[in-house]
């Protein structure tokens, strides 16, 4: 009977450790400590790694772009301010005289067609090219011609005008002063000492 008490006694002591020191078991206690500490851990692992997916996921802030007024100092005006109008020419012939005319003319030699450019002016200005052809005297005669402003009102205008080029040569001669008389906003009666017709505006 003793022998086999020993036996069991030997079972129920901790086997000794390889350095020669019983291996002991934890206490109760401290499975009570790892069974709180291990959730714990738990719950802040899953704490951290959601924190972090929400940063590295969260898009940057918008960027508004910046909008710089256009610098007009060196323009020395205001960005939608218009550059001022250029003044319009201003003379003495009443704009209904201006442009082109063409018509014929006779005198006691025969018919001639007479063209006349008339551009504004003043008193004294050349302001009128004149160009006459002929064919009265059997062959075609050409004259050029420059006029410059004698007078002029609401319904006429007086003219001076002297031949400057004579195709052929020689065969021209200056008519001098002539007045054109407003008919109505295409026609003038064209008259000189010597002729007489009507002249219709071209443009």
């Amino acid at each position: 009977m003793s022998h086999t008490r020993d036996e069991e006694t030997a079972q129920d002591e901790p086997a000794p450790s390889r350095s020669g020191n019983p291996v002991s078991n934890p206490p109760g206690w401290a499975w009570w400590v790892i069974g709180i500490v291990i959730p714990v851990l738990g719950i802040a692992a899953t704490v951290w790694t959601t924190s972090t997916k929400t940063t590295s996921s969260s898009p940057p802030p918008a960027q508004t772009p910046r909008t710089t007024p256009p610098d007009t100092s060196a323009l020395g005006q205001a960005p939608n301010q218009a550059p001022p109008a250029s003044s319009s020419p201003t003379g003495a012939v009443p704009a209904v005289f201006l442009g082109v005319w063409e018509g014929s003319i006779g005198d006691d030699v025969g018919e001639h067609h007479r063209r006349i450019t008339i551009r504004q002016g003043k008193v004294g200005d050349e302001m009128v090219t004149t160009r006459t052809t002929s064919t009265a005297t059997g062959s075609t005669i050409q004259c050029r011609g420059t006029g410059t402003l004698v007078a002029a009102d609401s319904n006429t205008i007086e003219l001076d005008t002297m031949v400057t080029e004579s195709i052929p040569s020689g065969r021209c001669n200056s008519v001098g002063e002539q007045t054109l008389t407003l008919l109505d906003e295409n026609r003038v009666r064209y008259q000189t000492g010597l002729a007489t017709g009507i002249l219709t505006r071209q443009r």
